[in-house]
């Protein structure tokens, strides 16, 4: 008798499970990793530092500033402006 084996899987159908995982992990947990890497602090740390010209890069958004120390080892944001 002739045995019937089931085809196996084509190697694109794992290579498709991996990369499902792989978004919903980039989607789902990077975004709260990256979240915890920010130091909030408040409006005059930021002058203090741009005083001593501590400063690297920033952004100034409609309501906060994010802006890095001047090895750019760290990220800090300023809470919510007052308009």
């Amino acid at each position: 008798m002739n045995e019937v084996k089931q085809p196996k899987k084509p190697l694109l159908f794992y290579y498709s499970i991996a990369l499902v995982i792989l978004m919903l992990f980039n989607f789902l947990a990077m975004p709260t990793i990256l979240e915890r890497q920010v130091q909030e602090v408040d409006y005059g740390t930021f002058m203090t530092m741009t005083e001593e010209k501590n400063i690297g890069l920033v952004e100034i958004t409609d309501n906060q500033i994010v802006f890095t120390d001047k090895e750019q080892t760290k990220v800090y944001k300023t809470g919510l402006m007052a308009l």
